[in-house]
């Protein structure tokens, strides 16, 4: 034969097409065919060499002069499919042209394949149907072809291709013997017909098959509890563990058991065993912690539980830098900052080609105000990943935090050199970042112009955009354009506390008292459960004064001073129970 190895890939198709017989030209004339041969030729080459436009051509071309030639279409087909997506003219071609050549050729296996699955991916049952029973008798000892059979006739058929679906499961499982995939696939077609009793004996049969399996003991327990027969399943699950008290498979599925039915002492108690197994994979461990960590997380009594359990799988798996990551992000919902770093550090140790947990690990150190370990974990990072401009940038944070501006600085220009100008998101976070430090070292004017570079680069910088309304109020500068900028923030952010804070500055400077105490009350109301810092009690304590309440704007202010008590401004205004100037 001339025709070399296709190569097809199938599109899935959204329009349900139908294989039509075609029109066919007269047979071509032995002029017409000696071409046409030789442009196939020349279309195979073209396409060995990369030119897939002009194979395509030539091989249209090929089929032009000589229809009749089966191997040209089915090779012709494959081009047509590449391009057909919605082109329901370019499908039924392709479709055809595989039809004819299959069923000229009904042994070729491999076109036998392509062309039935190519009738399943369009929605054609029927002829799927056909082809797969025709190379199901052609071929059977091809068990795949067997499988794909079956699974057709248990789709979307009547009872009569359920029911023979069903005996060739029955035919295979006689080659492969029992197993759950078969039993799983016979319970799915049971489920179908309602027929519960088949469903129940199904999964009696493959247990009695071998009663010792401890897989089969388990699926018993899942089909029986699926069904609502509970204290049966748990008698399953039970003799699955009693078989192999060391399967962690029979000992996450009786725990999963302990959990759907609501009892979470049991739960609880299997979770634990479960997790000593050395026989569960690492993942399903995951899984089953994350599974019990949801359950528990609300309840802080069940913390220590929850730490308990990371700690008993870490003494099995100490090396494994999932359990790590997940004990770590466990540990930052609780807040413990402390211990969350100690995880990461631990997580990092494993695999350091990690650039946001360098970054995390600095955030952490900064929750608990370690401004040089946090430092000196983004200067690790730099081992890693040395033109990393959002490590720089990192850095520059920890030092304008840590009361170092002009060191924040010259990281920023390090992390301005080594972002690429297309990233206008990082660039607009340096600039705004930039704008910070310059306001802190009293130079007001610089700053606001790096807040609106930072803003030009991405109109969405919330950040920059809340620091420079703040600061205009501050300085008294143009609250007309701070108003301007704090609105922004607040449509994107009805509910952060901190915009909303600059909010009501914003509004108290312009003299919109009883609006500036409308927004104070609100950041007041999201920081409920969350002590207010010192300069929202303080900002609370002059809006309240000003809307006619000294008496409550005296209780802010003596609050404000209890978190900062060196703050001389705040202690006069108590003293003086008003507010002073500067």
């Amino acid at each position: 034969m001339k025709r070399l190895p296709i190569f097809i890939t199938l599109v899935a198709l959204a329009v349900a097409l139908i294989a039509s017989a075609r029109p066919r030209k007269a047979s071509a004339s032995a002029e017409d065919s000696a071409k046409a041969d030789y442009i196939f030729l020349e279309a195979l080459r073209e396409k060995s060499q990369g030119n897939p436009d002009a194979a395509f051509e030539l091989l249209r071309r090929a089929h032009e002069l000589n229809p009749s030639d089966r191997e040209t279409g089915m090779e012709l087909s494959a081009f047509l499919l590449s391009i057909a997506q919605h082109d329901t003219t370019n499908a039924r071609t392709a479709l055809g042209l595989m039809k004819d050549y299959w069923e000229a050729n009904p042994s070729d296996y491999y076109s036998g394949v392509r062309y039935g699955l190519l009738n399943d991916n369009m929605g054609l049952r029927d002829e799927g149907l056909r082809v797969w029973n025709t190379m199901h008798r052609l071929h059977p000892d091809k068990i795949e072809l067997t499988y794909r059979l079956a699974d057709m006739l248990a789709q979307g058929g009547d009872a009569a291709d359920r029911r023979r679906a069903i005996e060739i499961y029955d035919s295979i499982e006689l080659t492969e013997g029992p197993n759950i995939p078969l039993s799983g696939k016979k319970i799915q077609i049971y489920l179908i017909e309602n027929d519960t009793l088949a469903v129940v004996s199904e999964a009696d049969r493959l247990r009695q098959a071998s009663p010792s399996n401890v897989d089969f003991q388990v699926f018993s327990g899942d089909v029986y509890s699926m069904m609502g027969r509970k204290e049966q399943a748990l008698g399953f699950f039970d003799r699955a563990v009693e078989l192999d008290p060391s399967s962690g498979y029979a000992r996450y599925s009786k725990a999963q058991y302990f959990n759907e039915i609501g009892d979470s002492a049991g739960f609880d108690r299997e979770v634990f065993v479960a997790l000593r197994q050395n026989s569960l994979d690492v993942d399903t461990k995951l899984m089953l912690l994350r599974s019990y960590i949801s359950e528990m997380i609300t309840d802080s009594v069940q913390q220590p539980r929850i730490r308990e359990l990371f700690d008993t799988l870490l003494v099995v798996h100490p090396l494994e830098h999932d359990i790590h990551d997940l004990y770590s992000r466990f540990l930052i919902t609780v807040r413990d900052y402390k211990s969350a770093a100690e995880q990461t550090e631990q997580t990092l140790g494993l695999d350091p080609a990690d650039p946001q947990g360098w970054e995390m690990l600095a955030s952490l150190y900064l929750q608990t105000e370690e401004y040089d370990r946090a430092a000196d974990a983004i200067v690790r990072s730099f081992r890693y990943y040395p033109d990393n401009g959002r490590q720089h940038l990192m850095l520059g944070s920890i030092y304008s935090q840590d009361g170092k501006p002009l060191e924040a600085i010259g990281q920023y220009k390090e992390a301005l050199e080594l972002t690429d100008e297309g990233d206008a998101e990082t660039l607009s976070r340096i600039y705004g970042a930039w704008g910070d430090a310059l306001y802190s070292m009293e130079q007001a004017d610089s700053a606001f112009t790096y807040y609106k570079k930072a803003i030009l680069y991405d109109p969405t910088n919330y950040l920059a955009m809340n620091n420079s309304a703040y600061f205009m109020a501050c300085e008294g500068g143009d609250l007309d354009e701070a108003l301007r900028l704090i609105e922004k923030v607040i449509a994107a952010e009805p509910d952060q506390a901190t915009s909303l804070d600059t909010y009501a500055w914003v509004l108290f400077k312009r003299k919109d008292y009883t609006k500036a105490r409308e927004i104070m009350d609100r950041v007041l109301l999201l920081e409920e459960g969350n002590e207010p810092s010192a300069d929202v009690l303080d900002h609370a304590g002059d809006i309240y004064f000003m809307d006619g309440e000294p008496r409550k704007a005296i209780e802010f202010w003596k609050k404000a001073l209890t978190l900062d008590p060196d703050n001389e401004k705040i202690r006069r205004k108590v003293k003086e129970k008003c507010l002073v100037k500067d």
